[in-house]
């Protein structure tokens, strides 16, 4: 994996055209002093074989990629070894890593649950308010059953969002912050 990293730190730090101090100096901004220039060269050429998470992460953040393209780099390796001995393609690596199978009942998925509803109220609550501008704007009226439809879905997700959060609550999950998204008038 040690081997992975380091020829995708050099295929990324190179395809942004910095040099290996121009990385280390964006590293130790990103307050990761100790990856310096010749730690950098050491991990690309194999001399440096211990890499850490953070380093990985202030690394990904230095080069403006996601921290798995380091580690799985999907779209450059048909396969990738993501445990000693087990490989699979990146992409498949990158879920894994990622949690993307979760347990339904596991913080991270219920935690995405929380975020995908919270994008679908948003969304029902733009539409809500574009169509409300069209009928000032244009006098297009919508029909008041259309109209309806969709103050109703805003109710059902935002209840779908209150039964979430209160089996997070039960399970002692820290709550993300909701802002914006009190139920709809009229409910």
């Amino acid at each position: 994996m040690c081997q992975t990293i380091a020829r995708e730190l050099r295929r990324h730090r190179t395809a942004r055209k910095m040099s290996a101090q121009q990385l280390a100096d964006e590293c130790a901004r990103l307050g990761h002093p100790g990856l310096q220039r010749t730690v950098i060269s050491n991990i690309e050429n194999g001399r440096r074989r211990d890499i850490t998470v953070p380093d990985v992460l202030v690394l990904a953040a230095a080069l403006e990629v996601a921290p798995a393209a380091l580690v799985f780099p999907a779209g450059y390796a048909a396969e990738v070894e993501y445990l000693p001995g087990r490989t699979g393609a990146p992409l498949e690596a990158v879920d894994w890593f990622a949690g993307a199978e979760a347990a339904e009942d596991s913080a991270l998925a219920l935690m995405r649950r929380h975020r995908e509803l919270e994008r679908r109220i948003r969304g029902v609550y733009r539409r809500i308010w574009e169509q409300g501008i069209a009928e000032q704007r244009y006098g297009v009226e919508l029909e008041d059953a259309e109209a309806e439809a969709g103050r109703e879905m805003a109710r059902e997700l935002t209840d779908q969002l209150q039964d979430l959060r209160e089996e997070m609550a039960g399970l002692g999950l820290e709550l993300p912050e909701v802002a914006g998204l009190d139920r709809p008038t009229g409910t």
